[in-house]
């Protein structure tokens, strides 16, 4: 029995048979890689909200019953902020760029605004018959 399907000839326009691998090696290391990737493991900074709730616990025990109310408000946002910096992983890269004092992006080209009107203007000029 050949295992034709039709969507792969139309979509990906050539025929091509389908296996299923349900007992094979191929089969057992990709059931792995995806249940891996979709289920990743607890790392130090996968979970968020425990990162802001320890925030939130340093907040209560460090701030006054008496402080007014924005103040604590504005102290409570500035430590979960931190809390989360605290815990976040940086990449190689984007650490040195900040340690070298380059900025955030890289750009290799110097970009002109094209303004509209006079786009019009020398379009016109060239052609006069679009008026």
């Amino acid at each position: 029995m050949n295992a034709w399907v039709p969507a792969i000839t139309v979509n990906a326009r050539c025929n091509n048979d389908i296996k299923l691998l349900t007992n094979s090696k191929e089969m057992t290391n990709i059931s792995f890689y995806i249940t891996a990737y979709s289920t990743k493991k607890q790392g130090r900074s996968y979970n968020l909200s425990a990162i802001m709730a320890k925030g939130f616990a340093y907040h209560s025990r460090n701030t006054s019953y008496v402080d007014e109310i924005r103040d604590q408000q504005r102290k409570l946002l500035f430590r979960l902020v931190h809390a989360i910096n605290r815990e976040q992983e940086l990449a190689a890269p984007m650490v040195i760029s900040y340690l070298m004092g380059w900025k955030d992006s890289y750009c290799s080209h110097r970009y002109t605004p094209i303004y509209w009107s006079s786009f019009v203007t020398a379009i016109l000029e060239a052609f006069p018959e679009l008026r």
